[in-house]
């Protein structure tokens, strides 16, 4: 909490003159308070949030790393009241002991030998100014129906397409966020060896294929109504004579024809059983996150290399200016400002658990409001 308190008193006319001066101005320009304090608070809350979510995000994947639990807190509402108070008092005594009317006022209220007031006026003029802020900031710990849906649930195609139309590359959000396609298999997120993801080399080599033939229009994502309901929809068209080679090996892998146009249904399944789907089994945001976490270290849990996707760095003492870090276990976690590929997969693991938000059930888990002043 803020709080400004000013109190003034005089006995100068002039003096008074000036402080009613002040005071009147003064409390003009704080009508006009409200209004005043968006432009600072409002992005002051912005960057204090965004700074947060993206440190509970690096904590929790650290946390994967060591085998521990992830916990989340979820900001409920900020919400910062301000009040300002003024008050003005003044007094004005007037006496005549000395004018026209001076010895009558004297033979009735006789002198009793206290200091006569000389000055015919007396004024008296006291200010009280008063400003305080107090914010107060609503916490929500993320936790049972509401943590299902966000962490546990498998992300829906839908939710990659709309990634996809938004410049993320496809091949990225098929090697962080899909187990398999058609039944090729990414690695497994459990399994320490490549024995357990035998098909990984051919999911690589998939990805970057399909990446490709996007980048030059052979391969398009789009949303078609069926039955009043938008489902997302797969076009391969023909390549020109550069492309198709890499066209042909794209079709062989997925199991379709090497010629003509493709329009395929897109499936949440492992499975594919249509000769018209495209069957992709999505993970969840913890297997994203843990699949990510087991790679993303300078030392990869997994025995392998790093991932080509996100690089989280390690050091015993805080950097000068990362784009995130966190202390845990007495070191300190970071992703360097410069790393921008990190920097991309690391905001693509935000707007993946802000996208599997639920609608509210009404059965919410207890608030903690915490006063930040106090």
């Amino acid at each position: 909490m803020r709080a400004r308190m000013m109190r003034w008193r005089t006995r100068n006319p002039l003096a008074m003159v000036a402080l009613l001066a002040a005071t009147a101005g003064w409390s003009v320009g704080c009508s006009t308070l409200g209004p005043r304090t968006v432009a600072g608070d409002r992005f002051a809350y912005n960057q204090a949030g965004a700074q947060s979510v993206k440190e509970q995000l690096l904590l929790n994947l650290v946390r994967l790393s060591q085998g521990k639990p992830l916990y989340f807190v979820e900001v409920a509402s900020m919400l910062s009241q301000y009040s300002f108070d003024a008050e003005l008092a003044a007094s004005l005594e007037a006496n005549n002991l000395h004018g026209i009317y001076g010895p009558a006022l004297r033979a009735a209220y006789p002198v009793t030998g206290d200091d006569v007031i000389e000055p015919r006026r007396l004024t008296n003029v006291g200010v009280n100014l008063q400003y305080s802020d107090t914010p107060t900031i609503t916490y929500r710990p993320l936790t049972g129906e509401a943590f299902a849906n966000r962490v546990m649930s498998a992300i829906a195609p839908d939710t990659l397409i709309y990634l996809a139309h938004a410049g993320w590359g496809i091949d990225r959000l098929l090697a962080c966020c899909v187990q398999q396609i058609n039944g090729i298999s990414n690695r497994m997120v459990y399994c320490d060896d490549e024995q357990g993801s035998p098909d990984a080399p051919a999911f690589d080599r998939l990805c970057g294929l399909l990446a490709r033939l996007q980048d030059r229009g052979v391969l398009r994502f789009a949303e078609e109504a069926d039955g009043g309901v938008m489902r997302p929809i797969c076009y391969i068209t023909d390549a020109s004579a550069s492309d198709r080679g890499e066209l042909r090996e794209l079709r062989q892998l997925l199991g379709y024809p090497v010629e003509g146009e493709l329009r395929l249904r897109v499936t949440n399944s492992p499975v594919r059983v249509g000769a018209d789907e495209l069957a992709i089994e999505t993970r969840s945001v913890l297997a994203t996150m843990y699949a990510i976490s087991r790679e993303c270290f300078e030392a990869p849990t997994n025995g392998k290399g790093a991932s080509p996707w996100m690089r989280v760095s390690r050091a015993g003492i805080p950097q000068a200016d990362p784009h995130v870090q966190i202390c845990e276990s007495g070191n300190w976690y970071y992703i360097s400002k410069s790393d921008w590929t990190s920097k991309r997969t690391f905001a693509l693991l935000s707007y993946l658990f802000s996208l599997q938000a639920a609608p509210s059930t009404g059965q919410e888990a207890p608030l903690v409001s915490i006063p930040a002043g106090r």
